[in-house]
């Protein structure tokens, strides 16, 4: 029995050492131990493992060196991409280069339709400047409907084209290349034209109305007219309407503007709701003289008929708006010949009569005025006079005198609807053939129910009138006299406004106290000695000469 050598290391001195944990799992095989046989273990090839972990470390030192170099080369495909990157911003950033003196147009470039090949900008210009010129001014825009119509030209919206710049980017292009320039506008002109284009053209509405129709015995009779819409430009959708056209390229277009209908303030529904009479006063005028009348006084009569006539006719038809004035003076103008008026008497110097153009319309201001008191809630007399003289067509205190440029009647419309003026002249029913009546109206918002005013006066005291006042003048003859003052008295008078509830006064309303001066009688004597008249000669008789038979 001998051992053989298998190159392991002697497993039986270890055993016997009992330090191998190995050994006891072999010692303790049950057959193994019974056969008593030795089993043989081949060594591990440590020559092959060492190659193989050479291998695999060459394989691992490879890998890296690939990595290695893949990574470089991605940092330096990286940073060139930076400096592509650096490169075409700076490229982007730095503008071209043109030479506008000297440089030329490359070949088969068109400005605006226009050959510029092998030219400079010098040669072209004048040429494109006029070309750009004759089309601003073809340039119209045309607004259009039913209503209106009218043109916006280039020049009205200040239009404009980027020629220069054109020119710069052609002269630095390629070659073969077209460019055509763009149409700019100043929207602000644009916006003025198209504001007045609707001033012009636009209409206003015209509200409803109502005017009177007087039947002969003088009754009114009202008579609605309907008011009519009008119609103005949308001036902001226009404007962008506009815009639209010239961005599109449609330089010589018509358009059909926005427009907005303006309906009446007033229709005939408000008036109605609102018209109703609620003043009148009637005065009464002589228009023809009589016999009993001086031949001077026939001729005054009739003119100053005349200016009350026109007083009324001008006042007619006359409408003030809730709070607003109304001077009588403004409404019926200057009176003088050249506006045609005539002369007649009128007061001058607080105390005689004198011929004046437009002596009489004293009557239609104070005929209004007894009018208004009766519609005492809806007025406010803001400016009213008397007269010096007491009038002969009306009560002391309920006068109202007016002269140009110098005295005026002015109220104001204190209610909340439009006041209406009508004025209107008809025969005196007792005097046909030499007097008139002189009517005025106030219509407005009916009073309450059963309410009524009217005005009253009292008189507070009478002054008789002091001496006579007597003055000489050579300019007439001893026993000669010239009255220029009769005399008045003095009264003072204080004004009522009796506001009437179904017939009974239920409130007296003070609105004032008059006084009238009065005046003695102031006259003019001659002191001019009378002239001895002179004897006629006696005549002398001459014989008839005798005839022969």
């Amino acid at each position: 029995m001998y051992e053989k050598y298998s190159g392991l290391p002697d497993t039986t001195k270890s055993t016997r050492q009992g330090g191998s944990h190995t050994a006891d799992r072999l010692n303790n095989h049950p057959a193994r131990a019974a056969s008593g046989q030795m089993e043989y273990y081949q060594a591990p090839n440590r020559t092959g493992s060492q190659a193989s972990a050479k291998r695999t470390s060459t394989r691992r030192a490879k890998a890296r060196k690939r990595k290695l170099i893949l990574g470089g080369m991605s940092l330096a495909f990286l940073a060139l991409i930076v400096v592509a990157i650096v490169v075409l911003i700076k490229s982007c950033s730095a503008p071209v280069v043109v030479d506008l003196e000297n440089g030329t147009f490359r070949s088969g470039v068109a400005i605006n339709g226009m050959d510029v090949s092998g030219k400079t900008v010098d040669e072209v210009r004048p040429q494109l400047e006029a070309n750009e010129a004759t089309f601003l001014e073809r340039i119209a825009i045309t607004l259009s409907s039913t209503e209106l119509h009218a043109t916006i030209t280039g020049a009205d919206m200040s239009a404009t084209t980027n020629l220069d710049e054109i020119i710069e980017q052609a002269l630095a292009s390629g070659p073969n290349q077209s460019f055509s320039t763009t149409v700019s506008i100043d929207e602000a002109a644009l916006a003025t034209r198209i504001d007045a284009i609707n001033q012009t053209s636009s209409k206003p509405p015209v509200d409803a109305s109502a005017t009177m129709d007087f039947s002969s015995s003088g009754k009114p009779t009202p008579q609605y007219i309907e008011g009519t819409p009008g119609f103005g430009l949308d001036i902001a959708p226009t404007i962008e309407l506009v815009k639209q056209a010239i961005a599109a390229g449609q330089y010589q277009t018509t358009l059909t503007p926005s427009l907005t209908a303006i309906q009446p303030s007033i229709t005939v529904a408000d008036i109605q709701a609102n018209f109703s009479e609620i003043g009148k006063f009637t005065t009464t005028y002589d228009y023809k003289g009589t016999a009993e009348d001086t031949e001077a006084q026939r001729a005054i009569i009739p003119n100053r008929a005349y200016n009350v006539e026109k007083a009324a006719d001008i006042i007619n038809k006359q409408v003030i708006k809730p709070g607003e004035k109304w001077s009588f003076n403004d409404v019926v103008g200057d009176r003088n010949e050249k506006n045609g008026w005539k002369e007649a008497n009128g007061i001058f110097g607080g105390d005689k009569l004198t011929l004046q153009y437009g002596g009489g319309v004293c009557q239609v201001s104070t005929t209004l005025y007894n009018a208004l008191l009766r519609a005492f809630p809806y007025i406010e007399i803001v400016d009213r006079q008397r007269h010096s003289i007491p009038s002969t067509y009306v009560d002391m205190g309920l006068d109202a005198t007016v002269d140009t440029g110098h005295i005026d009647f002015i109220f104001k419309n204190t209610s909340d609807h439009p006041l209406y003026i009508y004025a209107y002249y008809s025969n005196n029913k007792m005097a046909k053939s030499r007097k008139r009546d002189l009517t005025v109206v106030i219509y407005g918002k009916a009073l309450p129910e059963g309410e009524e005013y009217k005005p009253r006066t009292v008189v507070v005291s009478e002054e008789p009138p002091g001496e006579e006042e007597v003055s000489e003048t050579k300019n007439l003859f001893i026993g000669e006299e010239k009255i220029l003052a009769e005399a008045r008295s003095k009264f003072v008078v204080q004004v009522f406004i009796d506001h009437y509830v179904n017939g009974q006064v239920v409130e007296p309303i003070y609105i004032g106290e008059d006084v009238y001066p009065g005046n003695p009688l102031r006259k003019q004597v001659g002191i001019k000695p009378t002239p001895t008249p002179e004897p006629s000669p006696t005549p002398v008789l001459t014989p008839s000469p005798s005839t022969n038979p």
